[in-house]
Order: C-alpha cells, then structure tokens, then sequence
C-alpha cells in the first residue's frame, strides 16, 4: 500500500561479536557435539536449528580458523624455544627436548577394539607449550558410504590419512614432524622424553 520497506535484523549488524550461529555451532564442537546434538539442544530451548548446510558452512569456517590460529602458535612457540635454545650456548642448528605423547581410544570388554583415530602432541620441554600435535584416521564416512553403494564419492575433503594399525598412529605422527623439523622451524630435536607406553621410540 504504502511501498515502504524495511529489514529488521534479529541482531545488531555492525556490532564486533562473533555471530549467534558461529557462536553456537562453536560452543558445540568445544564440548565434542555435532549436528544432532545442538538439534536436541536447540529444541529444548524451542528455538528453530540451523540447517545442515549452515551447519556444515559454519563448522567448516570456525575449523578453518582454528587450524591457522593453532599453526601461529605452535610456529611461536618453536621460535620460542629456538631462542632459548641458542642462549643456552651451542653452534650449529638449535637443538630442542622435546616432551612425546599420543593415544588412541580401546575397548577391552567383551570384545578387543582399536579406534579408528589417535593423535600425537610434541610439547616443548623448556616453554611447556605445544609445537605440534596432528590426528590420524583409518576411516572416513563418505569414502565408506560411497563404496557401500559401488560410487565414486564427490569432491570433498577426505578424513582418512593413515592405511596402517591404530598402534602406529603416535609414531607416525611424531616420526612426520621429527623429520621437517629443520625444514620448518630450523630446529632439531635432540632429546625426546617420553612415557612408558609410547610406540615412538622403538623406531627412533
């Protein structure tokens, strides 16, 4: 009637805060939920869930951000103990001590079970913090889905970046980052502190 129209947004649009479906989907990965678990959520609060495909584009983004935050400060943290290192005296390539774990989840009871990932950390002896940590996985849904029905799976980013046993997942990853470690941070690492269980030291 009067041709005036007008966007009413549900939010303030110049405010600096992170956007309530970034937040939200955020917040649910922290706690190792997914989709199905903020749709329950959000259901008990009787607030409308986000769609998969928004879903999927927020979880995608907030990874994103988290895999280059991590990078900086891991690639800080070697910068930081490549300068304690060199002011502790010595020619050459700094050579760092390096703190070794990783792990893989088992089931023992009733039947034996491997998990399909694991993950590695090395943490800096001197700064304690963390200069790598990867996750390897033997399995990915789309590819096991695809070859369930004899079809090649779209394009897409595949999860699975190991063919061996769930036992070598520690030593390959910290065997992967031992090798570029001058390549990557100018470093070497000379002494390695591990546990009583690590696999990475019977092949270093």
């Amino acid at each position: 009637m009067c041709h005036f129209q007008e966007t009413l947004w549900t939010e303030d649009s110049e405010c600096k805060k992170m956007p309530v479906n970034t937040a939200v989907v955020s917040d649910i990965m922290k706690i190792g939920g997914g989709v199905a678990n903020l749709e329950e959520f959000l259901s008990i609060l009787d607030i409308p869930p986000l769609s998969s495909n928004i879903y999927q584009k927020e979880l995608n983004n907030i990874a994103t951000s988290w895999e280059k935050v991590a990078e900086n400060e891991m690639y800080c943290t070697a910068m930081e103990e490549k300068h304690l290192a060199v002011q502790a005296g010595g020619d050459g390539i700094p050579m760092l001590t390096v703190v070794v774990d990783g792990c893989w989840a088992k089931r023992s009871y009733r039947i034996n079970y491997s998990s399909l990932s694991g993950t590695a950390t090395i943490v800096g002896f001197q700064t304690k913090k963390v200069l790598y940590m990867a996750v390897q996985n033997r399995y990915c849904m789309v590819c096991s889905r695809a070859a369930a029905v004899n079809k090649l799976p779209g394009k897409y980013c595949c999860s699975k970046n190991l063919h061996g046993s769930s036992t070598s997942m520690e030593a390959n990853i910290i065997q992967e980052r031992f090798r570029n470690s001058v390549a990557m941070y100018g470093v070497k690492y000379a002494k390695v502190i591990g546990d009583g269980d690590t696999t990475f030291t019977k092949l270093y």
